[in-house]
Formats: structure tokens, sequence, C-alpha cells
């Protein structure tokens, strides 16, 4: 049963989209125009709605860190239509840059036709849909061949499309290390989902939880919104995310022995996140990490120990199916369909 449904098959085969995304990219099977990141621009923005705005916030993170001499910003699409004049200066030159799994996505196609009146904007659209109504205004596209879904919830697209963001931007500086770690990348989680999705189940089967923390820093913030989103969407599971810090502000409050608490892949590692994570863990939560973590307890789960990445931001990645398929088991443990959540639809038209 848990195998039957849509939203199972294509967070399982991600991974093989990610690979025809990476030979599209960095084999050139398909037109790219690169130059565009090449212009001058004062500022980059990067916009989306629901996964795609959380996607936004990883895309931004990973391109001010590469490219640390420009601006960048994250909003989500509707913020960018209500505000528009507080965020674009006349004076100054931008880069929009949208991810949209269908294209017609109202808001964000609204971004797009809007921009269209700015002299100091360019567009740029990554989607998984050659015919979608937003490529045709933007200057400039990617598409994401084989990533689309037939599930409400997004999944592989996700991961998709900012997989080939992030492919394209380290083509462009011609960062052959961080490449290479992206190939390797696909190589390890094909051999490894497999075996993922059966310790995860495992675990489901022995844990259960009332309520779902997800903690993460830097490029992984967006990924813990994600990660949030994906549990709410399909099992309505109440559910949040945080900076791992600053959940010890406040909102640790929250934790009980019914919590789930998921960290992801800790960059950026220092020995007070130690002292944190070990606070959290005496207010009796579940514990799950992802990778190789200098942490070492008995209380905590551990998942893809065995990941070995140089690169933070392609370690990222590996969260990815974890939290989807902690998502998607505990959904269907609670009888419910994850290809149709209660109250969404694929495409949000207003």
């Amino acid at each position: 049963m848990k195998k039957e449904y849509n939203t199972y098959k294509e967070i399982m085969t991600q991974v093989e989209s990610w690979g025809k995304v990476y030979s599209d990219i960095v084999n050139e099977k398909v037109g790219l125009y690169l130059n565009i990141f090449s212009d001058d621009y004062d500022e980059i923005i990067f916009f989306g709605c629901g996964s795609s705005y959380n996607l936004s916030q990883s895309a931004s993170f990973f391109t001010q860190s590469l490219l640390n001499d420009r601006n960048c910003l994250a909003l989500p699409s509707s913020e960018l239509l209500i505000n528009t004049d507080i965020y674009i200066n006349k004076n100054k030159k931008y880069l929009f840059i949208g991810f949209s799994r269908s294209g017609e996505t109202t808001e964000s196609i609204y971004v797009v036709n809007k921009m269209k009146n700015y002299k100091n904007i360019k567009t740029f659209i990554i989607s998984c849909r050659e015919n979608g109504s937003i490529i045709k205004l933007a200057n400039n596209y990617f598409v994401c061949r084989d990533a689309n879904e037939k599930s409400i919830v997004t999944t592989k697209s996700f991961s998709s499309m900012l997989f080939a963001y992030c492919l394209m931007l380290s083509k462009f500086l011609k960062n052959k290390e961080m490449l290479m770690e992206f190939k390797n990348l696909i190589s390890y989680l094909s051999k490894n989902i497999s075996n993922l999705y059966y310790d995860i189940n495992n675990y489901l089967n022995e844990n259960s939880f009332n309520s779902y923390f997800v903690l993460g820093n830097g490029f992984n913030y967006g990924l813990a919104v994600e990660a949030d989103l994906k549990m709410k969407e399909m099992t309505q599971i109440p559910s949040y995310s945080y900076y791992l810090h600053e959940f010890n502000h406040g909102p640790k409050s929250l934790l009980d022995d019914r919590s789930l608490c998921l960290i992801l892949t800790l960059d950026n590692f220092e020995e007070n996140m130690t002292k944190v994570i070990y606070g959290f863990l005496k207010l009796g939560p579940m514990m799950v990490i992802i990778g190789n973590s200098k942490i070492r307890n008995e209380d905590i789960y551990f998942l893809l120990t065995d990941s070995n990445f140089n690169n933070r931001f392609v370690r990222s990645f590996i969260n990815i199916p974890v939290f989807q398929i902690f998502a998607y088991i505990s959904a269907v443990n609670k009888n419910l369909n994850p290809d149709k959540p209660k109250n969404l639809s694929y495409i949000l038209k207003i």
C-alpha cells in the first residue's frame, strides 16, 4: 500500500531527475544562457509561492555565499506584488529569479508580467513544464525535464529545480570541484535512497509523534521550512521550522516526549551546537540528526552517517529525501492519501 502512491514514486525517482538535469546543464544537452549571471546587477531577487518560495530562500543563501559582492533577497511572489515600490529602486539594476513547478501560479505570473514594465529588471524562470505560461513572459528560462509530478505535493520538482539552479551557478563560476561533488551526490543517493526509506519506515513503526520540529541554518533553513510544509500538507500534524539556535529562544517550550525533532545536516559546526542540542534532548523529544555528525548520543537516531561531501551545499541535498520520506510514511500510517492532501489543489490560481 505504501508504495502505490504517486508521491512515493516521485520521491524515490527524484535522483534520476537530478541526473537528467545534470546532463542538461553540465554536459550542455540543452541550450543555456548562463551569461545572465554576468551582468552587473545591484541585487538578485528570488521569488515563488509555497515550496517555490522555500526553495528561493535556499537559492538566495547559496548565491549570496558564492557571489558575495551581490545583494540577494528571497520573497514570496505576493509580497513582491503588494509592496513592489519598497523592493525596487529605479536607479538600481535587478535580476529576478523565479521558481514555478507548473508555470501557472497566478502570483508568480503576475510578478514576471509586472516586471516587464521595468527596464532595469531581467527575469529568469526555472520550471518543470515546457509550455507553462510563466516562461513565455520571462527573458530566459530553464525547464527541468522529467521533474513534473502527478501528485499535488511537490517533491522531486522542488529538489530538481533547486538542484538545477545550484548547478547553473556552479557552472557559470567554473567551480569544477562543486560540480563533481554534485555528480557524486547523485551516485550516493541512487545507491542509498532505498535503504533510507527502509530505515525511516522502521523508525516510524517504532516511534509515533504528535508534533514535529525541523531545525536548520543557512542554506538549510529554506529546507527546514519546506520539511515543515511537507509534514503539514501530507499529515496535518502540527509542524514548525526554526534556525537551530533560535529554537532555544522560546519555541523549545513546545517540546515534550511526543515531539519529533529533526535536525538537518550540521554545517559550520561549533562546540556550542552540541550543548544546545543536548539541551533540547533533555526536554524529552525524539530526535533525528541527518548526516555525518560530531555528536554522539544513544538517544539520538542518525541517518546517512556514511555521507562524505566536502561541500556543505552539496551535503545539504541529502536532507531533502529524508524529510520527504518522513512526511510520506507518516501520512500513510495515518491512513491519509499523500497524493491528495486536504484542502489543496495542484495549481493555485487566484
